[in-house]
């Protein structure tokens, strides 16, 4: 919760959009999710080319499009990920992404 108070959290759209997705939101956190600030989205094509330069890392990771997005969006804004998720841990971790 510090960090929240700190302003230090952010997401991004493809969170927002899988947490959306997902059963059960409550709608008061569907709607402190959207005050977040955002890191900014990475396209398609950055994507894949951000896929291609870290092939070794990403190749049967686990790892699917949505964490691939999340995982460049963090490196792009110098940011960090909280994630439990071990594959994205793995990959972050193998390719210089600071964990928090």
């Amino acid at each position: 919760m510090h960090l929240l108070r700190e302003g230090r959290v952010r997401t991004c759209d493809v969170v927002i959009g899988e947490l959306l997705l997902g059963a059960g939101l409550p709608a008061h956190f569907a709607r402190d999710l959207m005050a977040l600030p955002r890191l900014p989205s990475p396209t398609p094509a950055t994507t894949r080319e951000f896929i291609e330069r870290h092939r070794r890392s990403f190749a049967a990771s686990g790892v699917g499009w949505a964490d691939a997005q999340v995982i460049h969006a963090a490196v792009n804004a110098g940011a960090r990920i909280h994630t439990a998720d071990r594959s994205v841990r793995k990959v972050s971790s193998a390719i210089g992404l600071v964990l928090a």
